[in-house]
Formats: C-alpha cells, structure tokens, sequence
C-alpha cells in the first residue's frame, strides 16, 4: 500500500472512530458563531430579494392604479357629456319622433 492510502486508511474519518474526535470548546464556539454568521447572511440576502420583488410589485400595481383612475375620470367625464340635457332632447327627437307639446295639446286636470 502506498503512503497516500495508508494515511487515508488510518485516518479517524474513514475508521468510523469520528466520535473520538474530541474539539475544543473555544473550536465548537467558534464554529457554531460561523454557522450563525453565514446563516444570518443568507437570511439578509434572502429578505432583500423578497423585499426587491415586493416593491417592484407594488411599483406595477401603482401604475395599474394610475391607469385605472384615470380611465375612470375618462369615462366620468364621457358619462356627463352623454347625459346632457340638450343630447337627450336631441337623440328622442331624431329617434323617437318626439316634440315638445303646442299649448293646444296640453290638458290640466284639476282634483277636487
């Protein structure tokens, strides 16, 4: 056996004697704070990517917003002008063959 494979060999990881292991408690420490750091980091870059995409959502559902109130001033505004008086007298006169009344054709009914 070469010198590369008996070390190897005789190693405490391939062994299964891993337990045997003993760290120190300044070593298990300072390992367990750098699983924390690196944990904490990935948390921050996760939150900040969740963070982008929620303003940029929101961003887009302004402009929807925007969009929609101003159509709806459009259509406000559209609705007005249909509704003129003059536009109703107009459309039931071509249309309907309406006309005002001559005095002749006006009844009053009196209750007693």
């Amino acid at each position: 056996m070469n010198a590369a494979a008996r070390a190897i060999n005789q190693s405490n990881l391939f062994n299964g004697q891993l337990s045997a292991m003993r760290l120190s408690k300044e070593v298990g420490l300072l390992l367990t704070l750098l699983l924390a750091v690196l944990i904490s980091a990935i948390a921050v870059v996760y939150i900040t990517n969740e963070h982008r995409s929620n303003f940029s959502h929101l961003q887009q559902l302004e402009q929807n917003m925007n969009k929609l109130q101003l159509q709806w001033g459009q259509l406000l505004l559209e609705q007005a002008s249909l509704a003129t008086p003059a536009r109703v007298e107009a459309i039931a006169a071509q249309k309907l063959q309406m006309h005002l009344p001559a005095d002749k054709e006006i009844y009053v009914l009196q209750s007693r």
